[in-house]
Formats: structure tokens, C-alpha cells, sequence
């Protein structure tokens, strides 16, 4: 699935920006990853599912919620971090690119802060729940608050849809919630590669 949105993207890409998307994703990634093992976690694996990549955690319970959660916020944080420094250097060198390469940023920082499971919004959500109540009703919240977030999502892209008129982007993008909100009811199960 990945690759297939990844081939699809491609063919469409008329402003060439897949090279900065993929290199957005891969910090936002390693953003992850350094916070994770800079506080004492470990990496078992790593998967790209069809929701994105996917951090597997050895031995979590060794991991308190308060690190995991700021491991799992390092990822949007190092997108706007580097969204503020591209704005500030299309800015300071007129680089008219830079405002797009930061637009790129903020965008994935943003969509990934939704509070949707899959996503780093919904996990941080869920680490914060589980720290404050139990578990299992941090979950049943959290299964709550992404079936609205997912159907709240798809009905203000279809309407955009409808507004502006058919948009391969948005059709993915609606095709990839389509495919969470199948994934959060149980209907189907993310495939894991890697």
C-alpha cells in the first residue's frame, strides 16, 4: 500500500516535492528514534505500514509513559522545528522554495498531532490517559475520539471535494483515513513490511 501511494504520488507530483516529503518523513522518523534511545528505550524493529512507519519498542515496559510520550512528540517537533528554520531562511535569503519546504513540515507535523490511533497525536493521547486513568478506558476513549476525529476528517474533504472539484491528493489522502477508520473498527488489520 505504501509503495502503491508512493508510485501514485509520484506520477502526479508536478512541483517535484516527493524528494522533500520523504526527507520530512525520514527526520520526523529519526526524531523518534533519538529521543527514544537518548531516554533509555530500545528499537526491536521497524515497520512501514500502510499508516506510516511504525516504531516497535523492546522491553516497553521498561519505558515510563512520561519518556514514551516525549519520544512520540519528537517526531512533530522536529518537523516544526525544522518548518520555523526553513521559513526564517526563505526569509533571510529570499529562497521563495523554502516557504513550500516549510509548508511541507508543518503539514506532516500537523496531520500527524491528529488524535487518530495511528498516528502520533493519538498515541500521545493515549500514553497521557494511561497515566492519569486506567488502560483499558484510555483505550476505549481513545477508540471514541478517532472514529469522530476519522469521520470529521472525511467529511470536511469530501465537501472540499466538492468545493474545488476532484483531487488525486485528497483522494489519498480519504483513501488512507478510509483505510484507519477500517483499521480502528476491527474490519481490517495493518500489514506490516520491513
Amino acid at each position: 500500500m505504501f509503495l502503491l501511494v508512493l508510485a501514485l504520488f509520484a506520477a502526479v507530483d508536478d512541483l517535484h516535492l516527493l524528494l522533500h516529503i520523504l526527507l520530512a518523513a525520514a527526520l520526523h522518523e529519526c526524531g523518534h528514534v533519538f529521543f527514544l534511545r537518548f531516554l533509555g528505550g530500545e528499537i526491536s524493529a521497524f515497520y512501514i505500514t500502510a499508516f506510516g512507519g511504525e516504531l516497535q519498542i523492546k522491553n516497553s515496559n521498561k519505558i515510563s509513559y512520561g519518556k514514551e510520550l516525549i519520544s512520540v512528540l519528537a517526531g512533530p517537533a522536529v518537523n516544526i522545528a525544522c518548518a520555523l528554520l526553513c521559513a526564517k531562511a526563505a526569509v533571510f535569503l529570499t529562497w521563495e522554495r523554502g516557504y513550500l519546504i516549510a509548508g511541507i513540515h508543518m503539514s506532516l507535523a500537523l496531520f500527524n498531532l491528529l488524535p487518530v490511533r495511528m498516528l502520533d497525536g493519538g498515541r500521545a493521547i493515549e500514553l497521557l490517559l494511561s497515566w492519569i486513568i486506567d488502560p483499558i478506558y484510555a483505550d476505549h476513549i481513545l477508540h471514541t475520539l478517532s472514529g469522530i476525529t476519522l469521520g470529521c476528517v472525511l467529511c470536511l474533504t469530501s465537501a472540499l471535494q466538492g468545493m474545488i472539484g476532484l483531487q488525486i491528493s485528497l483522494i489519498v489522502i480519504e483513501l488512507w483515513f478510509i483505510a484507519c477508520w477500517c483499521s480502528e473498527t476491527g474490519i481490517v488489520k495493518p500489514v506490516r513490511t520491513g
